[in-house]
C-alpha cells in the first residue's frame, strides 16, 4: 500500500470520527436541555439555584436526583459529572428564564436556532412544544390588550402548558 492510499484512508477515517465526535456533542446537549426542562416540570422552585449544602426538603429533592445522575454518570466512567451537573442546571435556569437579553431579541439569534439551525433538531417534541408554549404564554400575557379570540386562545395555552406540568403562576414575564 502506497503511503498515498494510506493517507486517504486516514483521512477519511478522521472524517468519519470528526463527524461521529459533533453528533456525540449534538445528542448529549439535546438530552441535556430536555433533563432539564423535565425538572423544571417537575420542580416549581428555582432547583438550579439551590447550593448542595442546602437542607430544605427541596434541596435534598436536588440532591437526590444530582446522587442518581452522578451514578449514572460515573457507571460510564464520566470524567466530570460536576461539570455536567453545572450545564444542567444552566440549561433549567435558560429554560425557565430564558437567554440572556442579547440571545432572545425579536429576529436575533435565538430565532434562527429555533427555525431548525444548530440544536433545535435534537429537542424532543415534547420539549420543543414546552418551550415554545412558553413563548407565546408570555409574549400573549404582555400585551395590553388581546382580542376575545386571542384570550380564548391565551387560555388554552395556559391549559396546555398545565397539562405539561407547569405551574402558571412561576412563569416569569
Amino acid at each position: 500500500m502506497s503511503s498515498f492510499s494510506y493517507a486517504v484512508d486516514i483521512d477519511a477515517q478522521i472524517a468519519t470520527a470528526r463527524q461521529n465526535a459533533v453528533d456525540a456533542q449534538a445528542s448529549t446537549y439535546g438530552a441535556n436541555v430536555e433533563y432539564a426542562s423535565l425538572l423544571n416540570c417537575k420542580w416549581g422552585f428555582d432547583w438550579f439555584e439551590l447550593k448542595h449544602t442546602d437542607s430544605s426538603d427541596e434541596g435534598k429533592a436536588v440532591r437526590k436526583e444530582k446522587e442518581l445522575f452522578f451514578e449514572g454518570l460515573k457507571a460510564i466512567a464520566h470524567s466530570n459529572p460536576s461539570k455536567v451537573w453545572k450545564d444542567v442546571r444552566d440549561y433549567g435556569r435558560e429554560n425557565r428564564y430564558g437567554k440572556p437579553v442579547a440571545d432572545t431579541a425579536e429576529g436575533g439569534e435565538g430565532e434562527v436556532e429555533a427555525e431548525g439551525g444548530d440544536a433545535s433538531h435534537n429537542r424532543s417534541p415534547e420539549l420543543r412544544n414546552l418551550e415554545e408554549l412558553l413563548v407565546l404564554y408570555k409574549f400573549n400575557r404582555k400585551q395590553e390588550s388581546l382580542s376575545d379570540k386571542m384570550s380564548k386562545v391565551q387560555l388554552k395555552i395556559g391549559e396546555a402548558l398545565q397539562e405539561m406540568g407547569v405551574n402558571l403562576h412561576m412563569v416569569p414575564d
